[in-house]
């Protein structure tokens, strides 16, 4: 054990920047409760389902749903247990990278196959990814795995690509890839991959079968709901690709010096260069992924970093040694420095966002069963933590990651409806025949999603579905104070389901909600009287709602009381507007009139009526302090 740790030290070098970034940054990704609610499912009686009853697999990560499962027959906390075997895996990419890189570098050049992996140590993706929950790190470890045992022709390869195929679909990309790598690099028949591949599938057997028995097929529900082969999903993927690059692979460097040094490379050079291009294109070809922060690139960051160091090795191996150790100590120092700097900002913002958007929901889910404690239904796009909280709830995925309706019958795309999701599947129809008792947008009441936005052009959900909220303070905003929204169920749905609003009008309301979000009223009523004019009557009564807000924030009085008097005499059950009425009645000494909104709001929200009161006293002490 000595000798072993006295023979590859440098490792710790890699190892504890990792493990200090994946503290700083450790987290638990929204889409993690998913699988942890099928495990909470199974271990609660129910089986290995998301809603009681449905078998449907919305999940994509079997072997690691199984392996939570395990731990929670044993009694063991299996959150917990995600996270910490994810980190260790996450340790095991940088380990993986190391023994590649020392079989390619090997002992004469031992330092810069130590640099390779400093490059993946100090990789903020690897520390973001390890910890939260999913089983990211877990398929990088395999697939960095495979392709080493690949390189040294071992037999232990047929077990890990099993693993590697029940942690993920991808399993089976990456065994296709070492079937090609080995044809090119011998030029026959790739036997020893075609026959780890073959081994492999046998032994998977039980688990195919179980599949098919169980869900009813091979592919799991995500597949279906997430695959489309068109322009926009090539688009994406390149954007995907060059964001990788733009922050881990020095702008292509590594993938083009290899080319231009094309014959004075080694065989195993090449390999590594082939295996990293072909996976490249085939996250590619696949759009990317709608998870930012380098998630699908974790398998290639070892790879990656090795082939910008044989870069530099190329450049300099004719030099002698002390020069070439000195510029190796230069450049290497710089890429490090890179490595950390360029995504610094860009992952730390998505932590924070995310960090955020799980508490923001933990806290709604909450809320929502304080205030209802029927067996209620509920419908959103970000099914993550809000379903984990909500166990023995229906949760209706509005993208179809776990509605296997959604995800094989959707809609067609809607012509005209811009969106940057790449989630663009949807059943608005099927939706509002199923009638959820609520239906939660992504970003409060601002539809946007496909799935969201489709819903504006039925006259069932606006007919049917009002607002309620509660008044949440995030320690992320600096103390500042939000309603979280969710659309209730407020009537029958009924009539035929057909859409009889136009796209424009929900393009133009999605666009003056985003200028309201940016405080910039004025423009934000010039896109509500541009949705109106569009929109055949009746109008969305939120339209008009916000409409009549924009202006009382421009203090315009006058106007925007009468406006939302009247719109509380078409329609009670709007609280925002029985809340502004209450604060004008009661800043203007108005009793009679506050009195009325009062009892409203206490009918309608009373968990949000202290905070209304509350709000209305300091707002009438300062302006007398004034």
């Amino acid at each position: 054990m000595k000798r072993l740790l006295k023979g590859h030290w440098p490792l710790a070098l890699a190892l504890i920047p990792y493990a200090l970034l994946a503290r700083s940054l450790s987290f638990i990704q929204d889409d993690a409760y998913i699988s942890y609610r099928y495990v909470a499912n199974y271990l609660n009686g129910h089986g290995l389902v998301y809603n009681i009853g449905e078998h449907v697999e919305g999940f994509t990560n079997f072997g690691w749903t199984v392996y939570m499962l395990l731990a929670g027959v044993l009694g063991i906390d299996f959150i917990l247990v995600s996270r910490i075997t994810g980190f260790l895996l996450g340790g095991g990419v940088i380990v993986v990278t190391y023994l590649i890189a020392t079989m390619l570098f090997g002992r004469r050049d031992y330092w810069f196959a130590v640099a390779a992996t400093l490059l993946v140590g100090v990789n903020q993706s690897l520390a973001y990814w390890s910890p939260a929950g999913l089983e990211t790190a877990a398929f990088a470890f395999l697939a960095m795995l495979s392709l080493y045992l690949y390189l040294k022709r071992n037999w232990l390869l047929v077990f890990v690509l099993l693993l590697a195929v029940w942690m993920r679909p991808e399993g089976a990309v990456v065994t296709g890839l070492l079937i090609i790598l080995e044809a090119v690099e011998e030029k026959r028949v790739p036997r020893f991959t075609l026959s780890c591949a073959a081994l492999a599938l046998v032994l998977s057997t039980p688990f195919v079968i179980f599949k098919l028995v169980y869900y009813g097929s091979i592919l799991p529900n995500p597949f279906y709901a997430k695959t489309s082969f068109n322009l926009d999903q090539l688009y994406s993927g390149l954007e995907y690709a060059g964001r990788f690059f733009s922050h881990y692979g020095f702008y292509g460097v590594g993938y083009v010096l290899p080319l231009i040094f094309w014959k004075r490379l080694p065989n195993l050079a090449r390999t590594i260069w082939l295996y990293t291009v072909l996976y490249t294109l085939y996250i590619v070809l696949i759009g990317g992924d709608v998870l930012k922060i380098h998630r699908f690139f974790l398998p290639l960051f070892g790879p990656a970093s090795i082939l910008m160091l044989l870069s530099v090795w190329v450049l300099i191996k004719e030099m002698v040694q002390a020069n070439r150790r000195l510029i190796l100590f230069l450049v290497g120092l710089g890429m490090l420095g890179l490595t950390y700097q360029l995504p610094k900002s860009f992952v730390n913002h998505y932590n924070l966002m995310e960090r955020a958007f799980t508490e923001k929901m933990t806290f709604k889910a909450r809320e929502m069963k304080k205030a209802d404690e029927r067996p209620f239904s509920v419908a959103l796009a970000t099914i993550g933590i809000f379903g984990y909280e909500l166990l023995g709830h229906e949760i209706i995925d509005l993208v179809g990651l776990t509605d296997s309706t959604i995800a094989r019958y959707s809609e067609e795309p809607i012509p005209g409806m811009e969106t940057t999701w790449k989630e663009q599947k949807h059943n608005s129809r099927y939706l509002l025949q199923k009638a959820p008792d609520y239906i939660v947008f992504s970003t409060g009441i601002k539809p946007s999603a496909p799935a969201e936005r489709a819903l504006l052009l039925y006259r069932q959900f606006m007919d049917c579905y009002r607002t309620v909220g509660w008044f949440y303070r995030s320690r992320y905003s600096g103390g500042k104070g939000v309603i979280c929204n969710a659309f209730k169920k407020i009537r029958p749905v009924d009539g035929e389901i057909v859409p009889v609003y136009p796209v424009q009008y929900v393009e133009y309301y999605k666009q003056a909600l985003d200028a309201f979000g940016r405080q910039d009223h004025v423009t934000a009523i010039a896109y509500y009287d541009s949705a109106m004019a569009v929109s055949p009557k009746p109008y969305f009564i939120y339209l008009e709602y916000q409409r009549a807000f924009s202006m009382l924030m421009l203090k315009q009085f006058e106007v925007a009381v009468p406006m939302m008097s009247s719109i509380l005499a078409r329609d009670s059950t709007i609280f925002e507007a029985h809340a502004d009425l209450y604060r004008i009645a009661s800043y203007s000494r108005n009793m009679e009139t506050a009195e009325i909104h009062k009892r409203w709001l206490i009918k309608l929200v009373p968990w949000y009526w202290p905070r209304v009161e509350e709000s209305t006293r300091r707002m009438i002490n300062a302006a007398r302090k004034q």
